[in-house]
């Protein structure tokens, strides 16, 4: 068995399954708050922002433990937190998007919106760990 295979199997696909995981959780929290609140009247993007900005506080607490172990650092939580800004926005936006010129409906939109968010989302938090956790590393040096 190669290098990779090994690494891919034992390593990154640990890491994936239980980032999926956490991102079900999250999408719970975010789906279930996103239909609540549009119910409620508010805008399908507005919906979006309130319900994914409450799932990210989860999706942190739960990934940093559980899926990238390593230090809580403030430029970590920083990073991640400001990684989740940027996505949640552009998702709001595309999701909206969606609704407005498309006519998709809000749920069918959301849903649509997930696989790409949670791929996307992999790879940057992925990232993002793994240099905050090399720069807290060379601190100890």
């Amino acid at each position: 068995m190669s290098h990779f295979r090994k690494s891919w199997e034992s390593g990154l696909f640990r890491q994936l399954l239980r980032f999926l995981s956490t991102t079900v959780v999250g999408v719970v929290i975010d789906v279930g708050g996103f239909v609540l609140l549009a119910m409620a009247g508010l805008p399908a993007g507005i919906a979006n922002l309130v319900s994914a900005g409450v799932s990210v506080l989860a999706v942190y607490a739960l990934s940093r433990g559980m899926v990238f172990p390593g230090r809580h650092t403030v430029g970590g939580l920083l990073a991640f937190f400001g990684w989740y800004a940027v996505s949640i926005l552009l998702f709001s936006w595309l999701i909206q998007w969606g609704v407005d010129a498309l006519a998709i409906p809000e749920l069918l939109a959301k849903l649509i919106s997930l696989p790409l968010s949670f791929t996307l989302n992999f790879v940057a938090v992925r990232t993002i760990f793994a240099v905050v956790d090399r720069a807290a590393h060379r601190g100890d040096g």
